[in-house]
């Protein structure tokens, strides 16, 4: 079996290995807190002075592979490469496996159910504070990092607050599910009006288990059948699919004062960059100086919506594929 695998694709082997050391990595998570120089402490990183589109970024699937196998990952432990929603998520979140300065990477792709979710944010030993009238919960150098950055901030005259409540930091496995059916009904509802679903397929879809009913909407997202708020474009777009949201790694901050370029550039230089294009308002914990993000291969994209820094991957079908789930 080991050489059939290997006359493979290499895109595939590369798959396999990258899902092998997220799914031990929690073992080991912290681990890249010392690769990246500093000991494993939980320091903040240098004040960055920014960078430009124009500076080139290493390959997002070798970097990441790189950066794992530092890990000490097993790599005969292998995922199911059919799983539609394990060949996207890294390519849509993968810039938090690359979460340093003390903070734990989560230690999969998509965490499998509640009582995943609730292991890993235990062992994350999550932080409270208040913070704008509502408690907020993070990784303890996610929120120092948080903390300085709004005290910055407040020096300037401006602030840092949450956007949605206690939901803007820490969430649960449920959280996500809430979140992915507030999207799935409406459109399942939708697409059956408008006669792209019978009322037996809109019915199988919404029964289906939800790693099952993940794939069945994506496959229909292949034939112009979108989830998202506005039924134009991919579910992913618009939430994450259960189980992979960045909140769930207590990594992920919901900002208020997002459209602010002060705030950004104020949260950038404590490590909080904004990962996910579609998801204005959410920064993501890395604990890097700008400077070393494209060395992480992650590049910044310039959007109306002001900058992003996402996986330097490939593009497949119009829409963001990293290279490790071309093939299937």
């Amino acid at each position: 079996m080991r050489a059939a695998f290997r006359r493979r694709a290499t895109g595939h082997v590369i798959f396999r290995v990258v899902i092998a050391a997220l799914l031990a990595v929690f073992v080991g998570g912290r681990a890249l807190a010392a690769d990246e120089g500093n000991d494993g402490k939980a320091t903040n990183p240098a004040p960055s002075r920014g960078i430009t589109t124009s500076m080139k970024a290493a390959d997002f699937d070798e970097a990441l592979s790189t950066a794992l196998a530092r890990r000490g990952a097993a790599s005969r432990v292998t995922c199911d490469g059919r799983d539609p929603v394990a060949r996207r998520i890294l390519n849509e979140y993968g810039a938090v496996f690359f979460a340093s300065g003390g903070a734990t990477p989560p230690p999969v792709c998509i965490f499998a159910g509640a009582e995943e979710v609730e292991t890993f944010q235990r062992a994350a030993q999550a932080e409270a504070q208040e913070m704008g009238g509502v408690l907020i919960e993070l990784q303890p150098a996610a929120m120092r990092a948080l903390l300085a950055a709004r005290e910055e901030a407040r020096a300037r005259g401006l602030d840092i607050t949450p956007r949605d409540g206690s939901e803007s930091a820490r969430r649960g496995y449920a959280d996500t599910v809430r979140l992915w059916n507030s999207r799935l009904l409406p459109a399942l509802e939708y697409w059956r009006a408008q006669g792209r679903l019978s009322d037996e397929e809109a019915e199988r879809v919404r029964s289906m288990p939800v790693r099952e009913q993940i794939g069945a909407v994506l496959e229909l997202e292949r034939g112009g059948v979108y989830f998202s708020k506005d039924f134009s474009k991919s579910i992913l777009y618009s939430v994450a699919a259960p189980g992979a949201s960045q909140h769930l790694s207590l990594l992920a901050f919901d900002a208020a004062e997002y459209s602010d370029v002060r705030v950004r550039g104020v949260l950038a230089r404590h490590g909080w960059f904004r990962t996910v294009r579609s998801d204005c308002p959410h920064f993501t914990y890395l604990g890097l100086p700008e400077s070393r993000l494209p060395a992480h291969g992650l590049k910044r994209v310039e959007t109306r919506d002001g900058e992003f820094w996402v996986p330097n991957s490939g593009e497949v079908g119009g829409e963001p594929q990293s290279g490790l789930a071309q093939k299937r």
